[in-house]
């Protein structure tokens, strides 16, 4: 078995992609699929809030030279943040379970969906309440009361990330091959 093509200075640049399609998907889930997430949700976009600025921090610190001690620090740091997304995610899901007791503020009744048959300019001059923690909308697979929510998938997913940023902190610098270039004198 080969090895990921990953190291600590290729990780921040893949790891600010992961992010950005995390927090894309769960704004699709938001804005396209009316799913408007709970106080529990949020907490989770959070840690990919903050994993997006250091891997850029990281990308610009090593443009600007950086020694593999300094990368090996940034993959481990964002190795952190995965691993309080896990954290997060896995109490939520627990939660959702009954498994696990949850912040007092998230047992509001409500749907999660917005109503599709007011006007915008109604449901913006109206308080809103904030959807359940407790309530999964959908689990995989189908529906079952033991399946993975969302909060559980993501928490499943940060736990991967958590795992290849610390794969890629403990990887050498990745060479180029050069073997078909020409000797210099």
């Amino acid at each position: 078995m080969s090895k990921l093509p990953l190291d600590r200075e290729r990780w921040p640049l893949v790891a600010l992609l992961a992010s950005a399609a995390t927090l894309a998907l769960a704004y699709f889930f938001e804005i396209a699929l009316n799913q408007a997430p709970c106080q529990m949700c949020w907490w989770q976009r959070y840690v990919y809030f903050a994993a997006g600025p250091i891997a850029m921090i990281a990308i610009a610190l090593k443009w600007r030279g950086a020694g593999p001690r300094l990368m090996t620090t940034f993959s481990l740091l964002l190795a952190a943040t995965f691993l309080v997304g896990f954290v997060i995610a896995a109490w939520h899901s627990l939660f959702e379970w009954d498994l696990a007791p949850g912040p007092a503020g998230c047992t509001a009744v409500s749907g999660g969906a917005l109503p599709e048959d007011v006007p915008l300019s109604e449901i913006l001059s109206r308080p809103q309440a904030i959807p359940s923690c407790k309530d999964a909308l959908w689990r995989v697979p189908n529906d079952e009361p033991w399946g993975l929510s969302m909060a559980g998938l993501n928490a499943v997913w940060s736990m991967i990330l958590a795992g290849i940023s610390l794969y890629a902190a403990s990887q050498p610098p990745m060479r180029t091959d050069t073997a078909n270039e020409p000797v210099q004198p």
